[in-house]
């Protein structure tokens, strides 16, 4: 028997976890870099703040997302908009191809999910040009994630950023007590 999927945001009027509203405090930031930028939108659940990001005017935003029936409501969501994405992958393998890269890169409330978050993190660093977003649960130093459920190494997401040319230049918090943090090439 498989565990029911719990949809993460409210969509089409059905309950969800968080409101589009919830999600978005902390991303001012972020929606005023998209324009006329490439976004990478990793673990975008049912594609509303990839479709926000589209909306406010980036070139393109691709999210990845591991659950068929997110990436599914996400198409339909975003039905008529051309800017925007989406495939089904798992971050813990997911790589883009080759010479990809993106303007900006999100990963908002994933990396603690995944098997190897530092190996993600420097997938993400190599992968974006200008910009990384993310967002990290509360009650957690923010860029040292303790390993837990089976994680066989330790995590420190901030020594690999910097170590790639990276530098925390925002942090911010969510309305849930979430850490965001903006970081830009140094």
């Amino acid at each position: 028997m498989t565990k029911p999927i719990k949809p993460w945001f409210a969509v089409g009027g059905k309950p969800g976890d968080r409101t589009l509203e919830q999600q978005m405090v902390g991303l001012d930031r972020l929606m005023a870099a998209v324009p006329g930028k490439t976004v990478l939108d990793c673990g975008c659940a049912q594609g509303l703040i990839s479709i926000e990001m589209a909306r406010a005017g980036a070139e393109y935003v691709h999210g990845v997302e591991i659950l068929r029936p997110f990436v599914d409501t996400a198409w339909r969501e975003a039905e008529g908009l051309e800017n925007v994405g989406f495939e089904q992958g798992d971050m813990n393998h997911w790589r883009p191809g080759a010479n990809a890269f993106f303007d900006v890169v999100v990963a908002l409330a994933i990396l603690q999910k995944l098997r190897d978050p530092s190996a993600v993190a420097h997938m993400l660093a190599n992968t974006a040009r200008e910009l990384i977003v993310i967002r990290t649960p509360p009650g957690r130093d923010p860029w040292v994630l303790p390993p837990e459920r089976g994680r066989a190494v330790p995590h420190d997401i901030g020594r690999v950023l910097r170590h790639r040319g990276w530098r925390l230049s925002e942090q911010l918090a969510g309305t849930f007590g979430e850490v965001i943090g903006y970081w830009e090439k140094a």
